[in-house]
Order: structure tokens, then C-alpha cells, then sequence
């Protein structure tokens, strides 16, 4: 043993939850307690602490600089509140006992055995591995345990989604989330700076920052463009519908060689089949912002400067005759073509035949056209009352009827797969099983019926009057005169779903003018709206 009376402390807590419950001050002033019974001196130096970190991995800061500071073998003793802050993993747990024991120092446990003989030391190793198990399978029963309470629509997660709040069980109260207010109006202005305003996420980021608005941590300055991704893709918030067991944890690549608080540092989605759903207050009703904002997202991806070598105008929305994709071949002296994308595939496979196209000759040509044509007001009043008449036969109502019948029986579906599974794991008997099965059929006995009588359902079709036009037109020239003519790339993904190459070379383009885009959100001012005739009319 190294003679001297001179100790060293090391404690370890692994969660943020333990760190704001102060248990690591707890752990420190117990074994200063001790340290001062047993008469020994601590230097400051000498105090070595982890906060926030998993006993599972063994790399760790301060245990790190423990190991090295035992190699100096300037204190004779080192204190712990008890084994497990060393390591959770009983071999490690070994490990470090030896590497202690062997260099000399003594180590001592205040709530362990400290042996002084073999075979207290083999007592203390059998009652580690009895704790390890014991740890494995409390683990087990309270993942288990989770489990079942989440098949049977009990909200068990505490980490509930920006936009609402986690409120605990009480006497009368189960678990569940509520909305809140301030941070699911931040969520709405989220989506209407991106689908209304066409802001970028990074534009979004900055705007978040500056208004001083907090993140779920409270934190104003630490957005980032993934959690705004992860609200702009976020289903919840217009179905009300949440889940749990949606991903799990894993042990990710390690490209950097660093300190890593928790040893499965990476998730990885689970299948969509084993995510068990519970139901939360809708924050956004209208479903369109949400298939919008999803649209934008893929847009976005695909015409990122970072994924183009040419700058191509046209890129994603250019299509030969025989329907194929045109892209860009690269730069060919001072020339660059569109060409089919068939023509990329062996020659024995190819089954286009249409000729490439000029970049600059098509690019020049098509936005020459494409502005008188949006300038025409003859033209565009033409297509409106083509378009609405075409679509007045739709009831609206009717249609919504339809999509909610559909969605409920595929959940009556997913519940039938549901049951089975709780069978197969013995969650259920087979009387219960039988009963929940019978319910469920009588439910989809109506609503297929229904869903026929609906299909049924024949609309009457009527015309749109002179000052429906006009009104529609007046919308739609006031997307147009808004639009930003020195940007053609930002037009061109506004305004135009595709372009298609015809024999003969003629160029046919789709234009979609999306009255919602800059139209007052939350107002009389969106897409659907009774007309006169009681019909309701979509441009």
C-alpha cells in the first residue's frame, strides 16, 4: 500500500433528471463524511466527477483522468458512494477494481463489501453479479411494462412533442398531453412562414432566433434546422394522433474519436407496424398546410445548389413524349442539352426515341412564352371558368366523407393486427380475443356499407357565373403580380407542375397558380367557398 493519508472521491450520475435533483452534492457529501471518519485528507485536485454520464461505457472525462492520476500514486485511497458509479457493466466493473487494486491503492465502497481477505472479495464479485442481473431484469419488466400500458391507449411517454405539454397522472386524471398555447401558435407561424411565405428552413432558423422565441429546452438561441424540420414533416399536429415506440436506441458510427455520454448515442426508426399510437389534442385543422409543407421539403431537396453540378432551370419538371424525365448531359463545348433519361440505359433497352433539346434555345423560348401567357387576362379568366366547371360537380363534403371513412377502416384494420398481437404475446385470451374481433367487423360492416352508398352519391353539375370568374381572376392576379419575375427558378417551382416535350417540337406546360400561397391564412380567402348557385367551387 502507498503510504500516505491522502484520499481521492469519484462520483457519477447518469442522467440530467439526477443532476437537477442534486444527487450528485448527495453522493459527494456522503463520501466527504466518510473520508473525514476515516481521517484522511482530500485535495481538490483530487475530486473527480462525471455528470450526465451512462455507467455503461467506460470512456468517461473524469473517470479517464482518475486512471491516469492512479499511475502518479499520490493518495493511497480512492472513495465511491458504491460500485456501480464505476461501472454499470459488471466487467468493466472488474476491470477497474483490479487496475485500482493492483496499482497499490485501496478502494472503498460505502455501500459495498470492502474485502480484506480472497474470499470476501469473491463474495463481493458473486453479489455484483447477482446486481447486474437484478439491473437486466428490472430493465426488462419495466420495458414490458410500458409496452402494455401503450397497446391499451395509455399515454406513457413524458417527452411530449413541441406544441404540448406532458401532464402526470393523478387520482382521477390518467396521463395524457394538452396543447400548449404559446408554443402551438409558434408551430402555426412555423408552417405559414414555409408554405405561405415560402420561407427556407434556414431563413426560419434565423427568424425563431431573432424573435427571441425558446426551443422546447427553453433555450432562444439554440434553434437548429432539424427540430424545424421535424415540426414541418410532423404529422401529429393535424390528425392528433401520437406514438410511441416509434424508434430505438442503437449504437451509432464513431467516425471522431470523442467522450460519448450514453453508449447508444444514435436512433433508428422501428417498423412502422410496431408504433402504438395514443390520441392528442389537433393543433392545426387544415391538412393541407401539412401535404404542402411536405412537397416543399422534397422540392427543396431536390433543387439544393449543393445536389446540382450545372444549373439547370428546368430540372425535375421536363419530360420527353414517351414521358420520360429530361435532364441535363453536361456542359459539351459551349452547348448543353435536355436529353431523355432513357438514354442513359443500355442501348438494346432504350425505347425513346426523342431527340435532345438546347438548354439555352428551350429555357430562352419557354420563359419568353410562359410570361405572356400568365399575362393574358383572357386566357387565364378561359382556364378558370374550364377548370371550375369541371370541378363543380365535386361535393366537397361528399369527398371528405369518403377520405374519413377509409381512414377509419384502415384503423379498424391496424386494430385487428393489434389484438392478434397482444394474443400471440398473452396479453389477451381467446374468448377476449373473439369478442374485440366481433366488435371490430360489425364496425367495418357499416362503414363498407356506407362507403358504397357514397360512391353511389351522383353530384349535379352547374356552371360558373361571369362574376365568380372575375372574382377567381382577381385572386389569381394577385399570386401573379406578386410573383418575383428576376428570380425564374422561384416562379418556375410556384407556378409550374410539368413540361412536356411533344413530336414536332412543341412544348406543353402545366401551370398550377395556388391562390392559398400569399392569400390571408385563416380567412374566407382560401380555395373552397359557397357560390351562389349553394355549389362549392375549387380553383
Amino acid at each position: 500500500m502507498i503510504e500516505t493519508k491522502t484520499a481521492a472521491l469519484y462520483v457519477r450520475v447518469s442522467t440530467s433528471r439526477q443532476e437537477q435533483e442534486a444527487t450528485i452534492e448527495s453522493q459527494i457529501e456522503e463520501v466527504k463524511k466518510a473520508i473525514l471518519a476515516d481521517e484522511y485528507m482530500l485535495p481538490e485536485t483530487n475530486t473527480f466527477i462525471d455528470n450526465g454520464w451512462t455507467g455503461s461505457v467506460l470512456a468517461r472525462p473524469a473517470l479517464d483522468e482518475l486512471r491516469d492520476a492512479i499511475k502518479s500514486k499520490t493518495f493511497s485511497r480512492i472513495y465511491v458512494y458504491d460500485l456501480g458509479r464505476l461501472s454499470r457493466d459488471f466487467t468493466n466493473q472488474l476491470i477497474l477494481i483490479k487496475e485500482i487494486e493492483e496499482s497499490g491503492i485501496k478502494l472503498i465502497s460505502l455501500h459495498d463489501i470492502n474485502p480484506e481477505n480472497e474470499e470476501q472479495g469473491f463474495i463481493r464479485n458473486i453479489l455484483g453479479s447477482f446486481h447486474a442481473y437484478e439491473r437486466i431484469k428490472i430493465a426488462d419488466r419495466f420495458r414490458r411494462g410500458k409496452l402494455y400500458k401503450a397497446k391499451n391507449g395509455i399515454v406513457i411517454s413524458g417527452q411530449a412533442l413541441y406544441g404540448y405539454n406532458y401532464i402526470k397522472r393523478t387520482e382521477t386524471v390518467p396521463t395524457h398531453w394538452t396543447v400548449n398555447d404559446e408554443e402551438a401558435d409558434v408551430v402555426e407561424r412555423i408552417f405559414r412562414w414555409h408554405v405561405i411565405e415560402r420561407m427556407p428552413i434556414n431563413s426560419i432558423v434565423r427568424k425563431l432566433s431573432d424573435l427571441g422565441i425558446p426551443t422546447k429546452k427553453g433555450k432562444s438561441r439554440f434553434w437548429t434546422k432539424g427540430p424545424v424540420e421535424r415540426i414541418l414533416r410532423c404529422e401529429t399536429y393535424f390528425t392528433g394522433i401520437a406514438y410511441y415506440n416509434k424508434s430505438e436506441a442503437v449504437v451509432g458510427e464513431r467516425k471522431v474519436k470523442k467522450y460519448f455520454k450514453v453508449k447508444k448515442n444514435s436512433r433508428k426508426a422501428r417498423p412502422r407496424e410496431e408504433w402504438l399510437p395514443f390520441d392528442v389534442p389537433v393543433l392545426i385543422k387544415d391538412k393541407s398546410l401539412y401535404n404542402k409543407s411536405l412537397e416543399l421539403l422534397k422540392l427543396n431537396k431536390r433543387f439544393a445548389r449543393k445536389n446540382r453540378k450545372y444549373d439547370y432551370l428546368l430540372t425535375g419538371k421536363l419530360f420527353c413524349d414517351h414521358n420520360f424525365p429530361m435532364v441535363g448531359d453536361g456542359a459539351q463545348g459551349t452547348q448543353r442539352y435536355y436529353r431523355s433519361s432513357d438514354k442513359a440505359r443500355p442501348r438494346d433497352l432504350r425505347t425513346c426515341d426523342c431527340d435532345g433539346v438546347n438548354v439555352y434555345v428551350l429555357e430562352g423560348l419557354w420563359w419568353r412564352n410562359i410570361k405572356d401567357t400568365i399575362s393574358n387576362p383572357s386566357y387565364i379568366k378561359g382556364k378558370i371558368r374550364e377548370y371550375a366547371e369541371s370541378r363543380s360537380s365535386v361535393n366537397l363534403s361528399l369527398e371528405n366523407e369518403k377520405l374519413e371513412t377509409k381512414e377509419k377502416l384502415l384503423n379498424l384494420n391496424n386494430q385487428e393486427m393489434k389484438y392478434a398481437q397482444m394474443n400471440a404475446e398473452g396479453l389477451i385470451d381467446v374468448d377476449q380475443l373473439r369478442g374485440l374481433i366481433k366488435q371490430t367487423k360489425d364496425k367495418k360492416v357499416v362503414l363498407i356499407k356506407r362507403l358504397k352508398e357514397l360512391d353511389n352519391t351522383n353530384s349535379i353539375k352547374s356552371s360558373i357565373s361571369n362574376e365568380e370568374v372575375e372574382e377567381l381572376y382577381q385572386k389569381a392576379n394577385k399570386v401573379l403580380s406578386l410573383q418575383d419575375y428576376s428570380d425564374k427558378k422561384l416562379v418556375f417551382r410556384d407556378l409550374i407542375s410539368k413540361i412536356q416535350i411533344k413530336k414536332g417540337r412543341l412544348v406543353e406546360s402545366c401551370i398550377n397558380i395556388p391562390l392559398t400561397q400569399y392569400l390571408e391564412y385563416g380567412t374566407e380567402d382560401w380555395d373552397s367557398r359557397p357560390s351562389k348557385c349553394g355549389k362549392v367551387h375549387t380553383f
